[in-house]
């Protein structure tokens, strides 16, 4: 299975005005995230179904990447994503995929973070993963085990000219 990981675009400053959960994405998180959805449409990754954090600027990433990626699926919002679950409990929803399958979730730091060196198998690689908003990684994992995988791609928004 492959499995696509995004941080949402960079998202307005907190405020005692609005709610985490409601903070929208900023015009250069909104950029960087077009820029991040042409790079995964012109890869050979095609994404077969897509979950985003039930945030406001994690739903905003996912709609313009389904824009971008030309997803004609269903966004399914997911609390195992929400800021703080740590992804790890998705994998209950990722098991009814197949290995040829391609997945794409949306979600926060430091959870994304941690949940790719778990599919990576080796929590030490949480040190050497950096994910800016915006950022993804394209990690190629069997759905029986769900670690060890092998990283597909690892790109932040700043290194496309796309």
């Amino acid at each position: 299975m492959k499995i696509i990981l995004v941080r949402h675009g960079e998202a307005e400053n907190p405020s005692p005005s609005i709610s985490d959960q409601s903070r929208t994405l900023t015009p250069k998180g909104d950029n960087d995230i077009h820029k991040i959805g042409r790079f995964i449409k012109s890869s050979t990754l095609k994404v077969n179904h897509l979950f985003f954090s039930p945030y406001t600027r994690t739903k905003q990433t996912a709609e313009i990447l389904c824009k971008e990626i030309d997803y004609k699926g269903e966004m399914i919002s997911a609390e195992e994503l929400a800021c703080g679950n740590g992804c790890s409990d998705i994998i209950s929803c990722l098991v009814e995929f197949g290995n040829s399958d391609t997945v794409l979730l949306v979600g926060h730091n430091p959870d994304i973070t941690y949940f790719a060196a778990q599919l990576l198998g080796n929590s030490s690689a949480v040190e050497n993963l950096v994910f800016q908003p915006g950022s993804t990684i394209a990690i190629n994992v069997a759905r029986e085990k769900f670690s060890h995988g092998q990283i597909i791609w690892a790109i932040s928004p700043d290194q496309l000219n796309l």
